[in-house]
């Protein structure tokens, strides 16, 4: 977490710049100092961003899924608190083309897609070494820790989505989605839709294997928690009115008609999931994000949603 500036220094930095009269009377010696405060400032902000990032990793690379679920708490209480500072994000995207400190590997190297890690024990009286595995495997809490991390961290750097993708980020995610509790599923939702803004590869590789069609199927099971069916309509809603048109953005194409190939498969995909009744809803939640009213945005999105649950009933 980052700490909080000292008080001189937050008081010298807010202070109201002076009128034109008091401008001009301004001694050198007040702008000498106020430079080396903001200097310093940056500097104890840096070392704050560091300190977390590795004490934070530190823990997340353990053998031991507590220590890794008690330095994944601390990556993300970090995240919550960069929020909140433009500065302390800038920091963050650079830290990232540092090895040591890159956060999505560990992610996936330890929580979300963990290899095994062993040791050979030599023993002089076996003909080969004992093979002994060193890693507990994560339990449930610490992958929805980590499925939290690496939602926050593509949302404040696009190259950590670019990081997932190296790591099947989205085929990871929906096997999570598939096979894990209502918990588990409700922050694949989240994840998901931050690892496929503006990423055209994690696009791509939602569509190779066919995402919409496995996570829209589950709308049609009335026996899923309904809080979840509902979450699972507003994605859907989310991902193909806004995520996948930012294929436009990537491409440079502006407010030009969306490439076909988003509104061919996963207009098709769910019109043979939800039925040929649905196809005119579909086309019209596709055409969202150009028709919808920015104040009305949140409560359209919800009805279309609320349609979609009729439409699978």
């Amino acid at each position: 977490m980052i700490l909080r500036q000292p008080n001189w220094a937050e008081d010298l930095l807010t202070t109201e710049t002076p009128e034109a009269g008091a401008a001009e009377a301004r001694k050198p010696q007040s702008e000498a100092v106020l430079e080396l405060v903001r200097a310093l400032t940056d500097q104890r902000l840096y070392r704050d961003v560091v300190l977390c990032l590795r004490k934070g990793l530190r823990d997340a690379r353990s053998e031991f899924s507590f220590m890794r679920v008690r330095g994944l708490n601390a990556l993300a209480k970090f995240i919550a608190s960069a929020v909140n500072s433009e500065k302390a994000i800038e920091l963050f995207r650079d830290s990232q083309s540092c090895q040591d400190l890159q956060v999505v590997p560990v992610l996936f190297e330890y929580s979300l897609a963990p290899k095994k890690h062993v040791a050979k024990t030599p023993d002089a009286l076996a003909v080969a070494d004992v093979v002994t595995e060193m890693e507990s495997p994560p339990s449930s809490v610490e992958v929805a820790l980590a499925l939290r991390v690496l939602e926050g961290c593509c949302l404040l750097y696009s190259a950590c989505r670019t990081t997932a993708s190296h790591h099947s980020a989205v085929s990871e995610l929906l096997d999570f989605f598939l096979a894990g509790g209502t918990s588990i599923q409700s922050t694949c939702l989240d994840g998901l839709l931050a690892v496929m803004l503006d990423s055209s590869s994690n696009q791509k590789e939602f569509e190779r294997v066919h995402g919409l069609r496995k996570i829209a199927e589950m709308l049609r099971n009335s026996h899923l928690d309904p809080a979840l069916r509902l979450k699972i309509a507003e994605f859907v809603v989310i991902l193909i009115s806004q995520i996948l048109p930012s294929a436009n953005r990537i491409s440079g194409q502006g407010d030009a008609l969306k490439p076909a190939w988003i509104t061919k498969w996963a207009h098709q995909e769910l019109v043979e999931i939800l039925g040929e009744k649905s196809s005119e809803v579909v086309e019209d939640i596709i055409n969202a994000d150009r028709t919808t009213h920015p104040d009305t945005q949140q409560s359209t999105m919800l009805s279309y949603a609320q349609k979609l649950l009729q439409l699978a009933s």
